[in-house]
């Protein structure tokens, strides 16, 4: 028997409350918004690319990940604002194409979002500039794959920091 949980009433409930009747231009200049914030804090990652910067770097592509996610969120569940934060299980649902949930590269998001939630970041201190450049652009793949499913134009489409 499946019973729902007040997590689940709470997800219906918000999602009924903010979704809109068809996709107006209030609601396209907020998804436009989303990911050009997400492309300046790439952008601002980028810079930080050094082993005495890494947890910045870490801290701005957790926030472009997010970004990238609520422009989703927003484009996907027709809605003007998204949720303030999200559950592993809501990554997953964004995550998910043609019904195939994206498991590595929703763990992935969630595993920047830990580290970059994390107190103590004295374990980064030997981290070497060649693994976070490896880990920056996994995140800028992720966010170069979730753009190309919210951008409705090319102009709008996230641009990847790497050459």
């Amino acid at each position: 028997m499946n019973y729902s949980t007040s997590i689940d009433d709470y997800r219906d409930n918000r999602d009924k409350l903010l979704t809109i009747p068809k996709p107006s231009l209030i609601q396209n200049k907020n998804v436009i918004q989303m990911q050009h914030l997400a492309q300046i804090h790439m952008d601002s990652a980028a810079r930080m690319l050094h082993p005495t910067s890494a947890y910045i770097c870490i801290l701005f592509s957790d926030r472009a990940l997010e970004y990238m996610l609520k422009a989703l969120y927003m484009k996907e569940k027709n809605c003007l604002f998204p949720p303030p934060s999200f559950t592993l299980q809501d990554v997953i649902e964004l995550t998910t194409q043609n019904s195939v949930p994206d498991l590595d590269r929703a763990l992935f998001m969630y595993t920047i979002h830990f580290l970059a939630g994390y107190n103590d970041v004295s374990f980064l201190r030997f981290i070497h500039t060649s693994e976070l450049q490896k880990l920056l652009k996994q995140v800028d793949d992720v966010v170069l794959h979730l753009s190309a499913r919210v951008a409705s134009h090319t102009s709008e489409s996230y641009r990847s920091i790497f050459p």
